[in-house]
């Protein structure tokens, strides 16, 4: 694992503004070669150069990346020529992890003429000496050719040519992901899955754990063709260094991509996927691996229960909510248009690898929404679990690799032990305290069109709702109220759907698969960790809480 990061390549290749976005992703600290020398000389690169020539100024470059190797748990833009020394390179090679940035020459021109992301305003564009005088095109392809193999001795090289500044820092960041180098938990935490055709399944959480995926179903004794599903995103990400870890371990792996979105958990992507197996011929053994979050996971488990009349299935979720819940369980399926997961089967994993390194690379929204799950597991099933996370809260909030693994494991580890009590989701089992807020989570995903709120969101939502229900009956505590609420909001989760009319929510709440009898049976908490399912709620019990949470009543209401 590596504390230091070099980002390499050409002048424009971006490594200033990619190196910023990577290092607010990791947490880690920001320096700049460049800036290292004007600090230390007290004058411009431009005038540095022509005082000094380019032999002097290559001093101070070698000087200032030494200081920057000095540094822990730190992304460092260089200069794009400080691999002309074989020193620099040595030092690179030795302290950290390199990555070159490639660029084609004419973009590369054409970003020097802009300034950077983070720079201040009025900033002028800074000026590189090199490229000083006529045809500055040809000086810089002549540059590359100079450098290229340099450039190419990189650890990894990540495109940039047509990318975002942030697309590219996903790239980077996932490269360390995928190859296990981002520093964390060593230890791998599993916890036994009851059920299923295959006697139960190991849900192991494992920072580091894409690294290893190869070994993890060399272990099951899978046969050697693989059939990946992935989401555009996530593929883009990590479908590359997958299916290489998967190589490296003696599988032969082919990959479908999906469009992103819960757009794409539907009839026509299920027969997409079908068709792709048939014409690969995949046979009854081989894996269906589903790489990707909670959509993924159940779109590619229906098609791996159906195909064939069953393949194996693996899970390799990469959001917070697959980790913690989606992942877990065996439920697949697909979105109707009347309402949520209404086609789906019961169709267990063969084995679970949730790597919370991949998390780093989500995006705000995504990474916030998954502690809606984690939290609902704290509330209505373990009040000791509930408590830690109050306690650790702010490790949460800064993402702490060992905070947030552990966080991980602890929900895996509750909903792995109700799942296994009750597999198939009986009409009075436990499982179904494992649908708290999702009665109104649910509805709202379907009123509001699927994409408006994430799921997690919804389900915060909804967990406000059903406490103020509970509140209501007399059967959930105002300081669990409290407690619910403030840890919701500490996560940076939403407690409110404004724009959203209770009479619509009602009415989509009916197609809750908890519905017996065309009444909705709500999940309710009766104290911290202990939940109950309620009947016979009366309507305007659940309208006022919907109000109360800001969806908005008919004329007259």
């Amino acid at each position: 694992m590596t504390t230091r990061l070099f980002l390499l390549g050409l002048p424009g290749s971006g490594k200033t503004a990619v190196g910023r976005a990577v290092a607010e992703m990791l947490g880690w600290r920001f320096m700049d070669t460049d800036d290292i020398i004007e600090e230390r000389t007290g004058v411009s690169i431009e005038r540095l150069f022509a005082e000094a020539g380019e032999d002097g100024f290559r001093g101070a470059e070698a000087e200032a990346l030494l200081d920057a190797a000095r540094a822990g748990r730190v992304v460092i833009a260089t200069g794009g020529g400080v691999v002309v020394r074989s020193g620099n390179r040595a030092l690179m090679r030795d302290a950290g992890w390199r990555v070159t940035l490639a660029v084609s020459p004419d973009v590369a021109l054409a970003r020097l003429g802009a300034t950077t992301p983070g720079d201040p305003p009025g900033a002028r564009p800074r000026t590189r000496p090199l490229l000083v005088g006529d045809n500055p095109l040809a000086r810089l392809e002549a540059i590359r050719a100079a450098r290229q193999a340099f450039y190419a001795e990189a650890d990894a090289t990540v495109p940039t040519d047509g990318l975002a500044v942030m697309e590219v820092a996903g790239r980077v960041v996932a490269e360390l992901v995928v190859r296990g180098e981002l520093p964390g938990p060593a230890d791998a935490r599993v916890t036994r899955v009851r059920g299923g055709p295959y006697n139960g399944y190991d849900a192991v959480v494992e920072w580091g754990g894409m690294a290893r995926i190869g070994e993890r179903l060399a272990g099951l004794g899978l046969p050697p063709r693989t059939h990946i599903v992935a989401d555009a995103r996530v593929a883009a990400l990590y479908g590359a260094g997958v299916i290489a870890n998967l190589a490296a371990a003696g599988f032969e792996a082919a990959m479908f991509v999906v469009a992103a979105g819960e757009v794409s958990k539907s009839r026509d992507s299920l027969a997409a996927i079908e068709d792709w197996l048939i014409t690969c011929r995949a046979e009854r053994r081989e894996a269906v691996v589903a790489l990707g979050g909670g959509m993924v996971g159940d779109l590619a488990g229906f098609a791996a229960a159906t195909y064939l009349r069953g393949v194996p299935f693996i899970q390799v979720p990469t959001t917070l909510l697959a980790q913690v819940d989606a992942s877990i369980g065996g439920k697949v399926g697909i979105n109707h248009p009347l309402g949520k997961n209404l086609l789906g089967a019961f169709h267990p994993p063969r084995m679970v690898l949730a790597d919370p390194a991949v998390l780093v690379t989500l995006a705000r929204r995504m990474r916030i929404e998954g502690w809606a799950e984690v939290v609902k597991h704290g509330v209505a099933l373990d009040a000791r679990y509930f408590a830690d996370l109050e306690r650790d809260v702010e490790h949460l909030r800064a993402f702490s690799p060992d905070h947030v693994t552990a966080a991980i494991a602890g929900s895996v580890r509750i909903k792995g032990g109700v799942v296994g009590d009750d597999e198939r989701e009986s009409d009075d089992g436990r499982r179904l305290l494992l649908n708290y807020g999702h009665t109104i989570g649910h509805a709202l995903e379907a009123t509001a069109g699927y994409g408006t709120w994430a799921h997690g969101e919804a389900v915060a939502i909804g967990m406000a709702a059903a406490a103020r229900i509970g509140q209501a009956l007399g059967v959930t505590p105002p300081d669990v109220v409290a407690r619910q609420d403030a840890l919701l909001e500490a996560l940076g989760l939403p407690m409110r759907c404004p724009d959203v009319p209770a009479r619509a929510l009602m009415r989509a709440a009916l197609w809750d698969k908890k519905v017996r009898g065309g009444r909705v049976r709500w999940v309710l908490i009766s104290r911290l960790g202990e939940a109950r399912v309620v009947e016979n709620v009366p309507d305007d019990v659940v309208r006022s809480a919907l109000l109360e949470i800001g969806a908005y009543g008919d004329a007259g209401e």
